[in-house]
């Protein structure tokens, strides 16, 4: 099933290699369609004038069948949400779209080759389904590190042999994600969307009534290194830069500060009164933007290169990402001559012009790599 790459099939792909130019990836919350009122969000409201991609509903992976399983909700509904978006992709014909699959139980059924092959074929059906362009996996869960490699190798050579060697193949890890091999992930992957975020929980130190904050990472043995070093450590190993898109997450991370202690503000009633409609444990910039209009925070950094900002305001702390963490990190995108960056996700920026701009954080992140 696994055929060889051919000379013609090999050379279509450098040739793709070569004129994919800049990506601005645009993921989107498949349950963001089911809010109502006023910050209903719609498939049309995507800013698609920012976006050369666009991930849609998210798959998991059935544990019994090692089949996909069709996105978040009914049926009908992750339908229409994929018909919405071919309507997006005729408008604009050189969008592109890809399919994500996020399962916790990814390396184990890639670890066994007959569940790995029900789940190459299952992938290839859907992407021949819903006309997509690519596929991203996230390295996630517990496994072996080589059910992974193996997984994107027999998934781009079926897809090859199925007759499809412009479809791609992507990662979305972690860029502390441990054990990797860094230059074998981006030989077998187009694509490796890098996540470049961590948790910024605000900590109290020794005899310190200030909390601080991590912004931060550890990659292998390198303790404490920034993210353009993170960045840096995976281009070294071995890893092209035109092979690495930098994934920046819009939503806002809330914690309660008290005398000594900090509590990550995860209860859902707590996030109902704090963060509105999106009922998770991150908050949407909508939401978080007009808050700091209606009264006063103190706003600050957590690092010094004005990366990570801040607001507090009494016991509550909110780590979040503005106009201006964003279009520097894009700047060092471009200065690295990463392939792009990836928006986590539209439907938690401004979509409806709350405070003054619209999409503030994508227009940020798409114009800064694009103009670097």
């Amino acid at each position: 099933m696994y055929k060889e790459v051919s000379v013609f099939s090999a050379l279509m792909l450098f040739l793709m290699s070569t004129c994919n130019g800049e990506r601005v990836v645009c993921g989107f919350s498949g349950s963001a369609t089911g809010r109502s009122g006023e910050y209903a969000f719609e498939i049309a409201d995507i800013p698609t004038s920012l976006c050369t991609h666009v991930l849609g509903d998210p798959m998991e992976i059935d544990m019994f069948t090692s089949e996909l399983l069709f996105g978040m909700g009914p049926f009908e509904e992750v339908e229409n949400r994929w018909k919405q978006l071919l309507e997006l992709k005729r408008t604009k014909p050189d969008l592109k779209l890809l399919a994500s699959v996020r399962s916790p139980i990814i390396l184990q059924v890639a670890a066994e080759n007959k569940s790995r092959r029900t789940l190459i074929e299952s992938i290839l059906r859907h992407m021949e389904w819903l006309q997509v362009d690519g596929v991203e996996l996230f390295w996630g869960g517990i496994g072996p590190d080589d059910a992974m490699y193996t997984l994107l190798e027999e998934l781009k050579s079926s897809l090859i042999a199925a007759g499809h060697p412009a479809w791609e193949v992507i990662v979305f890890v972690e860029i502390d994600h441990g054990t990797i091999d860094h230059g074998r992930l981006c030989r077998l992957a187009d694509y490796v969307h890098v996540l470049g975020m961590g948790e910024r929980k605000p900590k109290y130190s020794d005899n310190s009534s200030t909390p601080v904050v991590k912004a931060t990472f550890d990659v292998d043995e390198l303790k404490n290194i920034t993210l353009e070093r993170a960045l840096q450590y995976w281009i070294d190993k071995s890893c092209p830069a035109n092979k690495l898109v930098l994934g920046l997450v819009f939503g806002a991370q809330p914690f309660t500060l008290s005398a000594d202690t900090v509590q990550t503000d995860d209860a859902p009633e707590e996030q109902a009164t704090f963060c509105s409609f999106t009922m998770e444990t991150m908050c949407s910039y909508v939401t978080l933007c007009q808050k700091f209009n209606e009264s006063a925070w103190t706003m600050g950094w957590d690092d010094t290169e004005g990366l990570a900002p801040h607001a507090f305001q009494g016991d509550r702390w909110v780590a979040y990402e503005n106009e201006a963490s964003l279009g520097r990190k894009s700047e060092m995108a471009k200065g690295k001559n990463l392939a792009g960056v990836y928006a986590i996700a539209v439907d938690l920026d401004d979509y409806r012009n709350k405070c003054g701009t619209l999409y503030p954080l994508t227009v940020a992140l798409s114009k800064s790599y694009k103009s670097a």
